[in-house]
């Protein structure tokens, strides 16, 4: 079902970033996803969804894809509102609103965009980050991890 995008961080190649490039401009150019699948043990406080929010793919606390399909236009029809259009959808769990989004309204120095918690009952946006505020993705993603891993070692080691 993932065959595209499972294990093609195996074969990436860490590369300096090229001049004025977002870091997640980089993550889609180097790596395009992450996707982490846990076994229902080892997953007691963490936020898990299906990957590809379907059953049977996965049982996912960490999912990222650089070409995501979310059909934001069912979602603008759905609440009328047309400002979550330009939307980027980068994080699975929307059906249980678990997934993230970057938001374009504004944009930091650097190239990088507002994260915003995302899911179906979205209906407008929340307030605008200034732009020396906003957290390169790359940080959000690092810190999202580390808080993902010391919780699945701790289930982990328990299971022991």
């Amino acid at each position: 079902m993932h065959k595209a995008r499972v294990g093609r961080w195996a074969k990436a190649k860490p590369r300096a970033p090229k001049k004025g490039e977002s870091s997640w401009a980089y993550f889609r150019r180097v790596y395009g996803s992450i996707t982490w699948i846990l076994d229902g043990q080892a997953d007691p406080g963490l936020s898990m969804f299906y990957c590809g929010n379907v059953t049977g793919g996965g049982w996912s606390c960490l999912e990222i894809d650089s070409d995501s399909d979310y059909p934001l236009d069912d979602l603008v029809e759905l609440t009328g509102n047309e400002e979550l259009a330009d939307l980027v959808v980068f994080h699975g769990g929307w059906h249980h609103d678990l997934s993230f989004a970057f938001d374009p309204r504004e944009v930091s120095p650097t190239g990088e965009q507002a994260i915003i918690p995302f899911g179906d009952n979205l209906t407008r946006l929340p307030r605008r980050v200034k732009p020396e505020r906003i957290v390169p993705f790359g940080d959000w993603l690092y810190r999202r991890v580390v808080a993902l891993t010391k919780v699945a070692e701790r289930n982990l080691r328990e299971l022991n």
